[in-house]
């Protein structure tokens, strides 16, 4: 029987000072049963007496066992939790391949072929990433990209790109004041683009003339910090790079 369970069941026989420490280990459960009684104690203003006998009141052999419990139903959560983003993720992935293997890229390829220099820019970590593992697989068949990387050298580009190069902008949430701005200025000098961003409405899509999209999935590691999937891009160019394979042989 899990412990809410066990309080309802001896509610009617828990004080004011019982229903006090349950509230605490409710509020506090990723962490409470890495206490020991005195640092539970400590942190929940009871004395150990106190403890021992809320656990008592659950039928429980003692604190040890209160804090067995409490690993046991933060370990079974844990589970649960890690099994849930895996079936997420997957199915991302899966639509991911899905939508792309049905998508028409002709007209981005027709832009990769008209430009005279295709300039590429990542506006972050993963993005630049991303940027750099597209030069490298297209530069396999003699397709040459050049990353951008810095704020002089992005300011540089808005300065030398013309309507007859192409520019990619690989960018989470196509919102960032960087890559709007930079995109904003191309625009006006009727730079084509192509955007690479998370799929929803967003500035950088608006602005460009060709749009590709991935799905990304934000997990909750551990309560404090999340963890945004970067993978979706990766299976995004590769499928690209097929697909333009395909389009160069007039499959």
């Amino acid at each position: 029987m899990k412990l809410d369970e066990l309080v309802n069941k001896y509610h009617n026989t828990l004080n004011s000072n019982d229903m006090y420490i349950w509230q605490f280990i409710l509020n506090h459960k990723d962490v409470c049963f890495k206490y020991t009684i005195d640092e539970f104690a400590d942190h929940c203003n009871v004395s150990k007496a106190t403890l021992f006998r809320f656990a008592k009141k659950l039928s429980l052999n003692g604190f040890s066992e209160l804090k067995s419990r409490l690993k046991l139903e933060h370990d079974e959560k844990e589970e649960i939790c890690c099994l849930d983003y895996l079936e997420t993720v997957c199915e991302c992935y899966h639509k991911l391949i899905d939508d792309m293997k049905k998508r028409d890229c002709n007209s981005i390829f027709q832009l990769m072929e008209n430009a005279n220099r295709i300039f590429i820019y990542g506006s972050g970590n993963a993005q630049k990433a991303v940027a750099d593992e597209i030069k490298r697989i297209f530069l396999s068949i003699k397709k040459c990209f050049y990353v951008i990387t810095g704020d002089d050298t992005t300011n540089s580009l808005v300065h030398v790109a013309t309507e007859n190069d192409l520019m990619i902008i690989v960018s989470l949430s196509g919102e960032s004041p960087v890559v709007v701005n930079m995109a904003r200025k191309l625009n006006m000098k009727n730079v084509p683009m192509i955007s690479i961003t998370r799929l929803k409405n967003n500035e950088l899509a608006l602005l460009s003339d060709e749009n590709l999209y991935i799905n990304t999935t934000s997990l909750n590691i551990d309560s404090v910090l999340n963890y945004e999937t970067t993978t979706p891009y990766f299976i995004l160019i590769e499928i690209l790079f097929l697909k333009y394979q395909l389009y160069l042989s007039g499959v």
